[in-house]
């Protein structure tokens, strides 16, 4: 009986092991284990001072460098990162009323002009001016914006996009929140290093941390300006007469066409008449130039006869022939 109850009692702390050792295993399962971290205290550094050449900083900047970056899903209940742009093309009658009506719209909502470009002229036979304007507008006045470039002149086309750029917004952070704890690790082990070696292998890393620093919070700032400030394209033509938009009913429209049709037959004849008296100076100096070439070609025809009808009178024979009586 005591051979038995021997038994059992070592049977339970087996079982007990084995229990606690799956305990342990399964916490270390699920793929989340904790970030790598560097494991050199003060005296690893200080023994790389005294004996070693290097290699305790070499496997210090390895253990650096392989420490992974903050996963995506961390924060996946992050604010999403929109960025809008907008591409609108525009008829006026008033091209610079509606340049500076426009101007002080983008101020008001708080933007600013980006890029800007106008072409053409305003006379009416040639073709009217053109504008091509980028401005940024914050993203929360945005369609504030649009329904005021809506009132100031003729809206014909609206195209509006985004792109979500979250993951990549994400991505980005997570490399800055990674190379700021390596940044700060090197310089707590460059303050405890002793060793010419590693001093100069630690700023050499410290180096290349922080120019990707910048570069990893220059493009983090450009996606928070493409964010706040949403893009608007503005093609602003300059018209005689506006787009108007009709019913789709069948005699409203032909009443459209017949009215688009006699306007633009009325519109093209003045064209062509207010053509032909701007350019009316360059058509006299051609008339001009015209006769006298024409004047010059009949002298020298007129003489040519002349001087054939002499010379066929001296080669005649019985002289001239008297005229008859």
């Amino acid at each position: 009986m005591k051979r038995i109850g021997l038994l059992c009692v070592v049977f339970a702390l087996v079982c007990c092991s084995w229990l606690a050792g799956c305990s342990a295993v399964s916490k270390a399962e699920p793929g989340q284990a904790p970030y790598q971290q560097y494991n050199g205290t003060a005296q690893d550094t200080a023994t790389a001072g005294e004996g070693s050449t290097g290699e305790t900083a070499d496997a210090n900047l390895s253990a650096l460098a392989d420490a992974p970056f903050m996963p995506a899903d961390a924060q996946a209940d992050q604010e999403r990162k929109i960025v809008w742009t907008v591409d609108m093309e525009v008829e006026t009658l008033e091209f610079d009323n509606f340049l500076a009506q426009l101007d002080q719209a983008v101020q008001e909502f708080g933007g600013y002009l980006e890029s800007s470009s106008v072409s053409g002229n305003s006379i009416q036979y040639a073709s009217s001016r053109n504008g091509a304007l980028t401005v940024r507008i914050p993203s929360q006045q945005l369609d504030a914006f649009l329904s005021q470039v809506g009132q100031i002149g003729t809206v014909t086309y609206t195209n509006k996009s985004s792109e979500d750029i979250t993951l990549d917004y994400i991505d980005v952070e997570s490399r800055i929140a990674a190379l700021e704890v390596e940044q700060e690790r090197l310089l707590s082990l460059l303050e405890q290093a002793d060793d010419l070696n590693s001093v100069i292998q630690l700023e050499s890393r410290l180096s290349e941390v922080r120019y990707q620093l910048e570069s990893y919070r220059s493009t983090q700032n450009r996606y928070d300006s493409m964010v706040d400030y949403s893009t608007v394209t503005i093609n602003v033509r300059e018209v005689q007469r506006v787009t108007t938009v009709h019913d789709q009913s069948v005699g409203q429209r032909i009443a459209a066409g017949w009215s688009d049709t006699l306007y633009q037959l009325k519109q093209g004849v003045t064209d062509l008449f207010v053509w032909f008296v701007v350019n009316l100076p360059y058509f006299l100096i051609w008339a001009v130039l015209a006769g006298i070439v024409v004047l010059v070609v009949l002298r020298f025809v007129k003489k040519r006869k002349r001087q054939e009808k002499d010379q066929s009178e001296k080669q005649s024979p019985i002289g001239p022939v008297p005229p008859p009586q």
